[in-house]
């Protein structure tokens, strides 16, 4: 998340069929909870682990924290979400309960009051900025908690440390109190639509997951090639490792550095799929010394990179290439051994994504 751009916010983290349903999606969070406590606990847990060194190492891994990151991420997005629709919801019909009168002491329209409360707690928040700061101060936080040493964003963190975590500590309680009220609520044809549009951002979609300020000019900008492929090889061997986590630290250098692979092959998609135009037959003029230090690339590809390109995205599209890191990055993150062949089909991608991102000053001009 630390090369998107702020300006606008999108779900980044929800699939399609949970931003056609996102009142399911409060409910597979809320569903066994007797209050918002636990998310709230969970939320807070990030802001310990900032300000507390090695306090992650009490939990069983770095991987129940990054989940715990998801399952906030995918409640802020469905937040916003239901923000673009909740305003057809607020209607006497639907918030005050039969049989109220007003000035008489009772309690009937309670539940309708904190229903409205909630909903405005969501437009509030979400229509007040671009809102992209609210996952990003979540992100940011937890990415410290784990304690970088590859990148370091920590003048942020004390900037936001108290307000984000107040909003969204806010934001919990009104979208349990909306799953609490909201139960069995039937979505509108109009909100349907709605919803539908927003559909082109979801995960399972051939897009980028973020909107990235960087193009492919700036791929190299953090490691070379040669970097690239020894990160590549270093989260090769963490992921093989029993109880790595157990004597070793840093695993906020495992997320910057997936974060950075994965920046590279959506920003080549991106690139391929807008600038490419016909890959063809047109092939690449690569000097032989150049050629000769590839070592993950097919000799066959080198005639047109991009052709190899299509070739290995139809047979895995982006968004399943993207599940491919994100279930290695599940493994790097666990206190569990794998298998060392169980990711190497992404691991050889990722590979040939960066020998490709090297090759690209000699791709044909007029294309």
């Amino acid at each position: 998340m630390f090369r998107a751009t702020f300006t606008d916010y999108t779900p980044c983290f929800l699939r399609i069929e949970e931003i056609k349903n996102p009142f399911g999606v409060l409910k597979s969070i809320f569903e066994s909870q007797p209050n918002p406590e636990t998310t709230i606990d969970e939320c807070w847990d990030f802001w310990t682990m900032a300000f507390r060194p090695n306090y992650w190492m009490t939990h069983e891994s770095p991987r129940v924290l990054y989940e715990n990151f998801l399952k906030l991420a995918r409640l802020l997005d469905t937040g916003w979400i239901i923000s673009r629709i909740c305003p057809s919801y607020l209607t006497i019909g639907e918030t005050v309960k039969t049989g109220y009168i007003p000035g008489q002491e009772c309690d009937t329209n309670l539940h309708g009051g904190s229903l409205i409360k909630a909903y405005e707690t969501l437009n509030n928040s979400y229509l007040q900025h671009n809102r992209f700061d609210l996952p990003f101060d979540l992100y940011n936080t937890f990415y410290h908690g784990l304690m970088p040493t590859s990148l370091d964003f920590e003048d942020i963190l004390k900037e936001s440390a108290y307000s984000s975590f107040q909003e969204i500590n806010e934001l919990i309680l009104s979208l349990y109190a909306i799953y609490q009220a909201e139960k069995g609520k039937i979505i509108s044809k109009n909100d349907t639509v709605k919803l539908e549009g927003f559909t082109k951002f979801a995960l399972d979609h051939n897009i980028t997951q973020f909107n990235y300020y960087d193009s492919v000019e700036n791929i190299f900008e953090a490691f070379d090639k040669k970097q690239f492929l020894s990160i590549i090889e270093f989260l090769k061997n963490t992921s093989c490792s029993h109880f790595f986590w157990k004597s070793n630290g840093n695993p906020a250098n495992v997320l910057y550095y997936l974060e950075e692979l994965q920046f590279v092959m959506e920003i080549l998609w991106d690139y391929y799929i807008i600038e490419s135009g016909d890959v063809g037959s047109v092939k690449w003029k690569i000097p032989k010394k150049t050629r000769n230090q590839i070592r993950h690339l097919p000799k066959q590809a080198l005639k047109n990179p991009f052709k190899f390109l299509s070739e290995e995205f139809a047979k895995r599209d982006l968004s399943n290439r993207r599940k491919d890191i994100e279930e290695w990055r599940l493994a790097i993150l666990d206190n569990n051994w794998h298998n060392e062949d169980e990711h190497k089909d992404i691991q050889d991608f990722l590979c040939c994504l960066i020998e490709i991102a090297d090759l690209l000053e000699y791709r044909p001009i007029n294309y």
